[in-house]
């Protein structure tokens, strides 16, 4: 299924029904909207004469892209005309069946990382399902630059993806969270013995890591209990499976724990290594591989077995 999966997502990207891009805080309107661009009439080329031009971003592209396949004009006419062709096209062939029209799918990485006011400008309000083109409350706006009519056709869905285990971000612009749906992505240890355990058991098997492996799973499952319930620490900062889909070997294993997993816990413990001790191992004491005086020890082939039993 996975690789199925994987298939249709590289086929659509390939056909540019699939985008991908990532918000960050300098990230601006003109890069995702519009906006003036520079072009060398020789490019790179010290001296050269300097042109400027009114570029779409990704989110205008993506717009032209959906509507243009709603309105039927082959993939390759769509990419030789601008959003305006395409919208005055549609615009003169109303009304359109956007249930029936290709899906297209703009997904947005660290969401909350980039500036929504400015990214989006007035667009926000038309990512509303009943404001995009062709709904009962339609809502076109004149963009800024270009001067285009603008609307957001509905087969473009936006999927955002956040960490909220970043406290300095985890408060999502209210204007953007009232216009999404919101999916809780916690940590599925059933997915790595699916995917990864059962996949190359008989690897994991030969290299004696499997048995550890799995033992791993049950102490950060524990581990994840307590961090749900600790005041300070708390359910969005729960460790996820993916870090332990490298591991084929025991050195694998102990790199992951000893400089992924514990450390991340230190951060968690803010250098409380007596809580740490009690998150691991029930102790208010020093272990054998974290103390106070020492914090984190390092972990060999040999001792990892003693601290999963």
């Amino acid at each position: 299924m996975k690789n199925e999966l994987d298939e249709h997502y590289v086929q659509f990207c390939e056909e540019k029904r699939i985008n991908f891009i990532t918000f960050h805080p300098s990230y601006s309107y003109e890069e995702f909207v519009e906006g003036i661009s520079v072009k060398l009439s020789d490019a790179g080329v010290k001296g050269g004469e300097i042109g400027y031009f009114l570029k779409p971003g990704i989110f205008k592209e993506m717009c032209k892209r959906a509507l243009g396949a709603a309105v039927n004009i082959p993939d390759a006419d769509i990419e030789k005309q601008t959003w305006k062709e395409i919208y005055d096209y549609y615009c003169n062939n109303r009304p359109v069946d956007f249930n029936a029209a290709q899906k297209y799918v703009l997904i947005i990485d660290e969401i909350n990382r980039g500036d929504i006011a400015k990214l989006f400008g007035e667009l926000i309000t038309l990512l509303e399902d009943d404001k995009r083109i062709g709904k009962k409350n339609e809502i076109i706006v004149e963009l800024p630059a270009s001067g285009d009519k603008f609307g957001v056709p509905p087969n473009l869905y936006i999927i955002g993806t956040m960490n909220t285990a970043d406290r300095s971000i985890a408060l999502l612009d209210v204007a953007l969270r009232r216009r999404f749906g919101f999916v809780e992505m916690n940590p599925d240890f059933g997915i790595l013995k699916k995917e990864h355990i059962e996949k190359n058991e008989s690897l994991l098997k030969e290299n004696k890591v499997f048995e550890l492996l799995n033992k791993s799973i049950i102490a950060i499952e524990l581990i994840n209990e307590k961090i749900c319930i600790d005041p300070v620490i708390g359910r969005d900062r729960q460790i996820g499976h993916s870090f332990f889909f490298k591991v084929l070997t025991n050195n694998d294993l102990v790199m992951v724990w000893r400089y992924e997993v514990l450390p991340l816990l230190e951060e968690y413990c803010y250098g409380d290594y007596k809580k740490i001790n009690r998150i691991l191992f029930n102790l208010d004491s020093d272990s054998e591989w974290i103390t106070e005086a020492k914090g984190i020890q390092e972990i060999s082939n040999m001792n990892i077995h003693r601290m999963l039993d």
